[in-house]
């Protein structure tokens, strides 16, 4: 169950820097932006600046919940798990099963 608890918290992990590096290149274009101090890119900047305020915040509730979700569902499933080592094994080599019979097919099909 480490395992699939490492897997996904490196998936998160992935996931909240590919957010935190979209958030930097939005906040660079922001600075770029206010270089060109105009009038016209004043208004554009104080509303991507909303926009970008907004987004960071649905992306932390976002993430939270994500964060949440994934922790309920590893815990639940570590709890089955441990009360039903058996038929979790069974479950497991069944679903090997129907997923070699399909790679089987396929390959006899090519």
């Amino acid at each position: 169950m480490n395992d699939t608890r490492a897997a996904l918290l490196l998936h998160k992990e992935v996931l909240a820097r590919d957010a935190n590096t979209l958030l930097a290149d939005v906040q660079a274009l922001l600075r770029d932006v206010a270089d060109e101090a105009s009038e016209e890119t004043a208004a554009a900047r104080a509303q991507l600046g909303a926009r970008l305020h907004a987004l960071q915040g649905r992306l932390a509730e976002q993430r939270e919940a994500a964060r949440t979700r994934v922790s309920r569902w590893a815990d639940t499933t570590d709890c089955y798990v441990h009360a039903h080592p058996w038929e979790s094994i069974g479950s497991v080599a069944a679903v090997a099963a129907v997923a070699g019979a399909l790679v089987a097919l396929a390959v006899t099909r090519q």
